[in-house]
């Protein structure tokens, strides 16, 4: 521990060795990968494949979830996660002629873990398959 000259304390974090650093870096690459694959599977099993289409490429009741451009938010993670944790009610909509609200989760009983990885997966539909570069 260091005292600084006011004799207030501060901990540095210790430098890691290059092994370690690499070690963490691709760990968290491997767990964001599995948290996607997570996400697919609860995308095309529960509700959000019947509204969005498969892949989420659009489909009668959702919008295209693929391309750049998002009509409920701004496509980033914190956006994406609190649309599907609360739904988006029918009066809310950017397009007018989309008929059925989505529901909370997507009216699917989610927990913290699956939510993030729907979150991810969602995520990753519009931003390429940035884990194979």
């Amino acid at each position: 521990m260091c005292r600084g000259a006011d004799g207030s304390s501060s901990q540095q974090a210790p430098e890691l060795p290059e092994e370690v650093t690499a070690w963490l870096e691709a760990d968290q690459t491997r767990r964001w990968a599995g948290q996607i694959e997570t996400g697919q599977e609860l995308f095309a099993e529960g509700s959000c494949q019947n509204c969005h289409g498969e892949g989420g490429a659009g489909g009668r009741f959702g919008p295209d979830l693929t391309d750049a451009e998002w009509v409920q938010s701004d496509g980033s993670l914190v956006n994406i996660r609190e649309t599907i944790m609360w739904g988006v009610r029918r009066r809310d909509f950017a397009d007018p002629d989309r008929r059925f609200q989505m529901n909370p989760a997507g009216a699917m009983n989610l927990d913290r873990a699956q939510l993030n990885a729907l979150t991810a997966y969602v995520w990753s539909l519009s931003n390429g398959d940035f884990l194979q570069r």
